[in-house]
This record gives structure tokens, sequence and C-alpha cells, in this order.
């Protein structure tokens, strides 16, 4: 009797009780598996929101020491602006390649490539000299942490084909803003932003783990096999017939991005503008903490109910949500304080909810020997507008008189991404595509 944690590994001999226990311990393997795999994958998305929320927290900071001195608001908004756009610049180009490059070599190596990536980008930049140099290595940092979200989203999405993939994609990709959480705690306890991006980097022990521990998705191997022997060519991302769900996806996910990179990445410096200078480290900090909480909250939410009503409704419902809370948030004149920070935990709840429900919903729009490269231009076409978006955020705050009216500006894309649901097919209840 032989028995490994790989499929079709199974033998029995001469009892059909032996057989069952091998059965179940076969399926008790796979589980065991799986859940490896989601611990690694969780723990890199993480990974990829403090390389993301870090630099917002030590932001005016860093513009203080490499302007040598006391930052003006200006220094910290046009610092804010290129760092955050470039960031996002290379999240964009990060998913697009190395999620081109899982369709054809597998997932797993595209995930360790990215997750090394990012916590590279996080260890220089404890060492960059000047506002070029940070400009560069957060663009590197952006292109990992790019590549994490969307190999990590297409793995699960694979890993869970037969399961409750909603619940347990949404909870993966709101984890990002738990990196926030981690952020926010050593932005309250760290002073010294060179020691803080360091502990970051600590990150890409994940890397080898992935390497070790994660298994390929059999999704991806499978169909890859039959196209094989079948002697099939495999699909290309720009046929006709996945045009529409391509487009669709790249506004219903861009619409989503703008509006909340907008505000994850200028809400820490917003409240700390508001503050005195007692108490700025400390509220930047819990502003970190709250997006990370309420990310979560929404990604607990969001999974049942969509599985309950549909994804076309629910991202319906966190659309509307995040408009409402937007300028309830931002225009209501809410001070640093109890009622505004629940404000800002309802806000990034209804964001949680839509960045996990569209998170499951657009890799089930298409085939698997594409899903990586079809999820990573739907998932990322339209955060080349949100990079501009966020760099003209810090230019906005003089046009508009203040960080509050720079960032309700832009909630006007929850409002397009409604509109685009009409057009959307429903895919709540079916198998993913082979």
């Amino acid at each position: 009797m032989i028995l490994t944690c790989f499929p079709h590994s199974i033998t029995a001999t001469g009892d059909d009780h032996i057989g069952s226990a091998n059965i179940a311990l076969h399926y008790l393997c796979q589980m065991s598996q799986r859940a490896i795999l989601y611990v690694i994958v969780v723990l890199s998305v993480v990974s990829a929101g403090i390389s993301g929320s870090l630099f917002s927290t030590y932001l005016p900071i860093i513009a203080a020491e490499m302007s040598g001195g006391a930052a003006t608001k200006q220094d910290v908004a046009t610092m804010g602006s290129y760092a955050g756009a470039s960031f996002l610049i290379g999240w964009a180009v990060g998913a697009f390649v190395l999620g081109a490059v899982s369709d054809r070599i597998g997932r797993k190596l595209a995930l360790f490539a990215a997750i090394c990536t990012c916590s590279l980008g996080v260890f220089c930049t404890a060492f960059v000299p000047s506002l070029p140099f940070l400009v560069a290595i957060r663009f590197l940092t952006g292109a990992g942490a790019g590549g994490i979200l969307l190999i990590g989203s297409v793995l699960i999405s694979e890993a869970w084909a037969q399961g409750n993939r909603v619940r347990m994609v949404s909870i993966m990709m709101n984890s990002f803003p738990l990196g926030f959480l981690v952020a926010g705690v050593i932005g309250s306890a760290v002073k010294d932003w060179h020691l803080a991006y360091t502990m970051g980097s600590s990150t890409i022990v994940l890397g080898l783990a992935v390497l070790f521990l994660v298994r390929e998705s059999d999704v991806w191997k499978g169909s890859d096999q039959r196209h094989e022997a079948a002697h099939l060519e495999r699909e290309n991302v720009f046929d006709a017939r996945y045009r529409r769900d391509l487009v669709l996806g790249i506004t219903l996910f861009g619409s989503m991005l703008i509006g909340l990179w907008a505000a994850f990445t200028w809400m820490p410096t917003w409240v700390h503008s508001m503050s005195s200078p007692e108490d700025a480290q400390h509220n930047r900090g819990m502003v970190s903490i709250v997006l990370g909480i309420g990310s979560m909250a929404g990604a607990l939410v969001g999974a049942p109910l969509a599985n309950r009503i549909g994804r076309r409704r629910t991202v319906f419902v966190g659309y509307a949500a995040c408009a409402a809370l937007s300028v309830a948030t931002f225009q209501t004149g809410l001070v640093p304080s109890p009622a505004l920070f629940v404000m800002i935990f309802l806000l990034t709840a209804a964001i949680g909810i839509n960045q996990g429900v569209l998170s499951t919903y657009i890799p089930e729009l298409f085939p698997t020997l594409i899903r990586g490269a079809a999820t990573g231009i739907s998932m990322n076409a339209g955060r080349l507008l949100t990079a501009v978006g966020v760099f003209f955020v810090g230019v906005l705050v003089h046009v508009l008189d203040g960080y509050h009216n720079a960032i309700a500006a832009f909630a006007i894309a929850y409002v397009l991404g409604a509109i685009a649901l009409a057009f959307a097919r429903e895919t709540n209840g079916q198998a993913l595509p082979e």
C-alpha cells in the first residue's frame, strides 16, 4: 500500500476498507496542500499590502529627510504623487508580464518571482538617496506586488475550482489591507523609516516557502496537458469571443481601483495634515489599521452576499456604498476622532466587498490557459489610469483646496463602474471555464 499527497498516487491491495481509508487519507492530503497554499498566498498578499502602505505611513518623514529639513505640504504632495504613480505603473506592468508568464511556465514560479521582486524593492527603499531613485524602486516594488495579487487570485480560484471560490478569493484579496494594519503598527512603534523598511523586506522568506512548499496548480497542468495531447492551439486573450468580457473586466476593476487608491494612498497624509504634531504619528498609524480591518470586514460580508444574490448585484451594492460613503467621509467636515475612523472603516468595508467579489468574478470569465493574462489585463489596465489619478490627487490638493476635496473627486469612478455592470454577465454557480 502506497500513499502520497499527489493525485493518482493511491494504490490499495486486497481490502476495500483499506482502499476507503486510502481515499480518505488522500483527500486529507489534498486539504492539507490547499491549506498550506492558502496560508502562503495570504501572507504574500499581506506582504504586498505592507509594501504599498508603508510608504504612505512614512511619507511626511521621508519627504522631510530628502528635503534636508522640514518638508512643506507641496514637498510631501510632490513626492507622494511621483512615488505613488510609479508604484501603480509598476504594479500594472508587473501584473501584465507575470500574468502572461504564469500561463506559460505555471503559477508557482511566477508567484516566486513576484514575491522576490516585491521584497527586494522594499529592502532597497531603505537606502534610496533621492527622489529619482525612490521613484525607480517604487516601480520595482509595485511590479512585484501586482504580480502577487494577480497570481494569488488565479491560484486560489483554480485550487477552489469546485469549492467556494468567492469566499476564499475574497478573503485572500482583502488580506492586502491587512498589510496596512501591519504597516500602521510598524509606523506607530518604529520612528526610523530606514529600519521599518528593512524589517518589511523580511517577507522574502515567503518566496522560499512558495518554492519548497507550494504545488503547481492542477487545473493549469491539466489544461496544458490536454492542449498538448490534442495538438490544440492555446486560446488568444484578444480573440473576439473574449473581447467583451475583457473590456468589461478592465472597466469594472479599473473604476474600483481609481477610487480605492486615491483614498488609500492619500488618507494617512490627509489625516496627518489635520492632526496636531504630537498626534500625527498615532493618527497615521490608526488610519492604516482601520483600512486593514475595514477591508477584511468587507471580504467577510461580500462573499456570502455574492453567493446569495450573485456577483453583479453584490458589486452594485458595493459601488453605491463606496460613492455615498466617500461623500460622507470627505465632505462633512470630520476631524481626527472616533467618528472619522468609523467612517473610514465603513468606506473601506464597502471597497473590500467590491475588491473581493471582482477578484473572483474576473477569473471566472476566461479559460485556464489565458486566465493569467486576461485577469492581469482586466485587473491592471485600469491601474495605469489609476496611477494618473493618484498623481493628480497631489496636484488637485492645491486646485481644489485640500486633500478631502481631491480624494472625493475621484469617487465618480464608482458611479461609472455601477453603470458598466448593466452590460456584464452573471457567473454565480458556474464552473471555471476550461
